[in-house]
């Protein structure tokens, strides 16, 4: 059985994902954890007055989920830093999937530092959902940017997966350096290319052409991504995270970054599987 989990700080923002989390579950067959996290760093008594409050305050939660849901669930308070607690109780469970809810903007903060869901997703190898909206059925259109590579197969994988009746839909966005100073057909060059990355990319994962047609566009990754979003209006997107329990922003990935910044909608970010050893 799958095991899903959800962490929680019991906003608004982390009921959305509790209860994203409960349809999941429930819609799989899998097993569901109920996280929060008390800041290791208050007083001991407080901190066993925090834990109490939270575990009344997840069982109410969890009591409003559709009676199915519910009976599944299963509830965990855990003392320690929020992203390093979270990633821990993850591996020391073996989480198939955690999900998140959207991280709380902090106009000036954010500039300079990781937010809690970025170290989150920087720590754990499982994949990460982060909810943004609240939760109003079945996903129904999925965009998956594609670069080709081992971390976007895992990501297409993960959202066909988690949304098999979904429509999903591929892009593939390919630059063209020295656009029309150099001669011949560049563009039409490069979009060979593209095709024959592409059909090697389907066969190599398994992922059916049919089950994610990718569109190829040539442009600027951020600007054409932005003009899909406008055009498809997802309601999930999932992308490639490379690197593995990194700080860095760049092994994230620069799209998966800029996205969990500002999620236009829900975002599933998946690592690729570890290389086998020797």
């Amino acid at each position: 059985m799958a095991h899903y989990m959800v962490a929680t700080d019991m906003s608004e923002r982390g009921d959305r994902a509790v209860h994203r989390a409960g349809a999941l579950a429930a819609a799989a067959g899998a097993r569901l954890t109920v996280l929060t996290i008390v800041d290791e760093a208050l007083p001991s008594a407080v901190s066993q007055t925090m834990r109490a409050a939270a575990e009344a305050e997840l069982q109410r939660i969890v009591q409003s989920f559709a009676a199915e849901s519910a009976a599944a669930a299963e509830i965990a308070v855990v003392t320690g830093d929020p992203a390093e607690a979270v990633a821990r109780h993850v591996a020391e469970t073996g989480a198939d999937l955690l999900i998140v809810g959207r991280h709380r903007p902090r106009a000036i903060a954010d500039l300079f530092r990781q937010t809690t869901v970025e170290r989150i997703v920087a720590l754990v190898s499982c994949p990460v959902l982060m909810v943004a909206a609240p939760p109003s059925g079945p996903y129904a259109r999925v965009l998956t940017p594609v670069d080709f590579s081992p971390a976007a197969a895992a990501a297409a994988a993960g959202a066909l997966a988690l949304a098999p009746a979904a429509r999903h839909e591929g892009l593939h966005v390919f630059h063209v350096p020295y656009k029309g100073l150099m001669p011949g057909d560049n563009v039409g060059t490069f979009l060979h290319e593209a095709e024959h990355a592409q059909a090697a990319w389907h066969a190599r994962y398994a992922i059916k052409p049919t089950a994610l047609p990718i569109r190829l566009v040539e442009g600027g990754v951020q600007s054409v991504l932005a003009e899909e979003i406008a055009r498809l209006k997802p309601d999930l997107i999932a992308v490639g995270a490379h690197g593995r329990a990194a700080v860095s922003k760049a092994l994230l990935g620069s799209v998966a970054t800029t996205l969990m910044r500002d999620p236009p909608c829900d975002l599933l970010i998946a690592r690729p599987a570890p290389a086998p050893m020797g």
